[in-house]
Parts: structure tokens; sequence; C-alpha cells
């Protein structure tokens, strides 16, 4: 065969190849199109060889080895490692897989501030039933009179133990994902009515509202949203329990729990901000506007963070 023939033969799934080298790698190719890239990556690649052997000082060499190179560098893609992968994650993988999963988090969103909203008017009416959603070391004295006062707090140990609260409940609301989403629904449901319990009782009992929000929003806003995007990651693997689609229910599972842990650094990265905040910055005497304003400042450093 003569190379101008091997050239006319070939030269049509060499353009098509290089038409989905152009488009980025696999990243942005559906599923139909990778099985056909990878077709086409191997019968270049052999293509290549048998130019080599062939026609090693022809035109076809030059064009398939530039070909055939980019398409290997979007199958084979070397990991970095150490301080570029983590800058890597935190400024693209983990954004990129927040706002992937916004249908997930509206729900998470949602199913929390739906036991937030009961919670609140069912213990607006008796602020005695409070008891019925807060955990057994929480009392209603602390929160009347006490709320403000801060003397003796330990900033390492309240902040240490905030933040192993906080991703305990994470890792729950993720974990029991595999439940069909239910418990996920339940972690969710049952946070939203101690938040919902604990404002409809301070409401209620005039407590100071400027300070009551004052010492939950700065720490409250980040601390919501990581525990929105972990119930998210558990919504994500209850949709593969229920709905395999076109896979087992076994490789459902395992793909949806893959796309949901690739949350989960950030999410704890998150907590620890929040935890930190908390043991730190809101036991701080300083005025409840400034507080306020701090929290509306980590709002806007989320919605800038995510939005880019």
């Amino acid at each position: 065969m003569t190379e101008a023939r091997f050239i006319a033969k070939n030269e049509t799934a060499w353009k098509r190849l290089q038409d989905f080298n152009l488009r980025g790698g696999i990243g942005k190719l559906s599923h139909s199109e990778i099985r056909e890239f990878a077709r086409l990556f191997r019968l270049a690649s052999f293509h290549l060889a048998y130019a080599k052997t062939h026609f090693p000082n022809g035109s076809a060499l030059p064009y398939l080895n530039q070909v055939v190179g980019v398409a290997h560098n979007y199958f084979y893609i070397r990991e970095s490692s150490g301080f570029f992968a983590i800058r890597r994650y935190f400024t693209q993988v983990f954004p990129q897989a927040v706002c992937a999963s916004w249908r997930y988090i509206a729900i998470a969103t949602a199913v929390f501030l739906l036991g937030l909203f009961f919670a609140s008017i069912y213990v607006a009416q008796d602020t005695t039933r409070l008891a019925t959603f807060m955990p057994a070391q929480f009392n209603t004295e602390y929160l009347g009179e006490n709320l403000g006062e801060m003397d003796g707090w330990d900033h390492s140990y309240m902040s240490a133990a905030i933040m192993t609260n906080n991703i305990a409940v994470a890792i729950n609301s993720f974990v029991l994902g595999i439940f069909g989403g239910l418990g996920t629904i339940y972690i969710l449901i049952y946070n939203g009515m101690i938040v919902g319990g604990l404002f409809g009782f301070l409401h209620t009992t005039g407590a100071d509202m400027l300070l009551s929000y004052a010492l939950v929003l700065p720490h409250g806003i980040i601390e919501l949203a990581a525990i929105f995007i972990c119930g998210a990651g558990g919504l994500m693997i209850g949709h593969g329990v229920l709905m395999p689609g076109r896979f087992s229910r076994k490789d459902a599972i395992v793909f949806r729990a893959k796309q949901a842990a690739v949350l989960i650094p950030g999410i704890v990265a998150m907590l620890i901000i929040a935890g930190l905040i908390e043991g730190f910055f809101t036991p701080l005497p300083i005025d409840s506007v400034h507080k306020l304003l701090f929290a509306g400042l980590t709002a806007a450093g989320l919605a800038v963070y995510f939005g880019i």
C-alpha cells in the first residue's frame, strides 16, 4: 500500500479523533462519544505503528504522532500530587462538583427547612416542647438569660468539640444515604428541627434575637452549607439505590458513591472553618452588628467561591 492510499483510506477517522481532542478530552464527552473516542484512539495508535514501519519519512507520521499523543494524554492523565493536587481540588474539583450537584443540594436544603419551619411553629405554641428536639446536654436556662455569657468559654476545647460534632453529623447524613436516602432525610429533618425549635423558643421567650443571630450566623452559614452539600452526597447514593438506571444496582451505588466522595474533603474543610469561627470568633465580646456583617461576608465569600 502506498502512503497516499494509506492516508486517503484512514484520514476521516484521524480527523474525527482530532475533533474529539479539540473538545477537551473525555470529561467533555457523552457515554457513546467516549466509546467512539476510545475506538478511534486504538485505531490511530495502530496506524501510527504501521506508519513508523512502512513510511518512516512520510508526511503521515508527524500528523499521527501529534493526534495520538494528545489523545493519549486524555486517556492516561498523570495525577498531580502534593500541594498542586490540593490546590487543584479546592480551586477546581470541589466547586465544580458542588455546582454539578445543585439539584441534590436544593433537595437537601428543602428537607432541612421543612424540619426547621415545623419545629419553630411547634415550639412557639408551647416552649416546653423544645425538649422534644434538643439533645439532652442542652437546657433551656442556658438558652434564656445566660445566652450571651461566655466568660468561661474554653476556645480550643469548644472549637474541637464543635468541629467533631459537625463532622459526625455530616458523615452520618452521607453514609445513611445507603438506605435509599431515607437516613439522610432523617438527619437533615432532625437537625432542621433542632435549629427551628431553638429559634422558636428564643423568639417566644423574648430573647434578644439580634444577639441570638449574631451567635449563630457567623459560623452557621458555612456550617449549614457544608451539611446541605453532605446531604446532597447522601441523596446521590440513595438515588443509586432506588434508581440504578442502565447499571446494576451494585454498580449504580458504587458510581454514585464515587461521585459523592469527591465532595468529602471540601465538606470537612468547610466544617473545620466553621468550627474555628464558632470556637474563636463567635464568643468575642464585640457588637452583634459586626458579627452579622462578618456572617454576610462569609455568605458572599461562598457565593463568589462556588460562582466562579
